[in-house]
């Protein structure tokens, strides 16, 4: 599937409804974006997916936040989207 969008006054984009329904992005739902090279790839995640990801860093690290020694999350972040 192919569709031109013109960017919006701040850069943004709006993915066109059949694109959404198409790839399963849902109202409030969550997605990954990933850049490679000059392109975007977005897949749709669950809450659960997310969730599960912090679980398994948490347990890596005893369940101590405090060991993980993160600046405003940037650690966890990375490895949960990473």
């Amino acid at each position: 599937m192919r569709i031109k969008v013109r960017l919006g006054e701040k850069g943004q984009l709006v993915i066109p409804k059949i694109v959404r329904e198409h790839i399963g992005l849902h109202d409030r739902g969550y997605a990954m974006i990933e850049v490679k090279e000059r392109s975007l790839e977005i897949k749709p995640i669950s809450k659960e997916d997310i969730v599960r990801e912090w679980r398994e860093i948490a347990e890596r690290y005893g369940g101590d936040l405090s060991r993980m020694k993160f600046v405003y999350g940037d650690r966890l972040y990375e490895e949960v989207f990473g």
